[in-house]
């Protein structure tokens, strides 16, 4: 059984690293099981289809993200660290849910887990005042973060951030909690 469990984390670790590079109509189930070292009828077992397999390796990525666990008074540089510089995030999920808004069955299931994962434990964390439109606003800062930053990039992002950019990225982010 640790087998099967070792292949299907592999599985969904190359899924993750080829949804994030290549997005999801770029990527074959055998670009996936190529970088993972198994054979297409162990994807097909595990996980059924590509669509549910995206489903999973972007729910995996998803779910660490426990923003009630992040103290109020470090999320800006918290949020900097995780979205710029990907600090505790592995594969981090943004660019896979950028590259997946081509495809219409991808684009629901990001729909789906976004809301689920991200905006309204947001929302709720944020409180009951206008918490869904600051929840609205940090993924919008967010998504446009890591779109400018790792797929069109910007000359004031990459390869590093300039100082009075992650500055300004810090106190927006934080202006939301406050």
């Amino acid at each position: 059984m640790k087998d099967a469990q070792r292949t299907r984390q592999a599985i969904l670790l190359a899924a993750q690293e080829a949804f994030s590079t290549g997005g999801y109509q770029n990527t074959g189930i055998r670009d996936i099981t190529a970088r993972a070292g198994v054979s297409v009828a162990l994807v097909n077992r595990y996980y059924g289809s590509k669509e549910r397999l995206f489903e999973e390796a972007l729910a995996d990525t998803m779910t660490p993200l426990t923003i009630k666990d992040i103290p109020r008074a470090e999320f800006g540089s918290r949020m900097v660290s995780l979205l710029l510089d990907g600090v505790g995030l592995r594969p981090p999920p943004l660019p896979m849910m950028v590259l997946a808004s081509g495809d219409p069955g991808a684009r629901a299931v990001t729909q789906r887990l976004l809301t689920k994962f991200v905006y309204e434990p947001m929302a709720q964390w944020l409180g009951p005042h206008e918490g869904h439109a600051r929840a609205a606003r940090f993924m919008m800062l967010s998504a446009g973060l890591v779109l400018y930053s790792r797929i069109y990039h910007l000359d004031v992002l990459v390869p590093e951030a300039d100082p009075s950019m992650r500055q300004w990225l810090l106190e927006q982010f934080q202006a939301m909690v406050d």
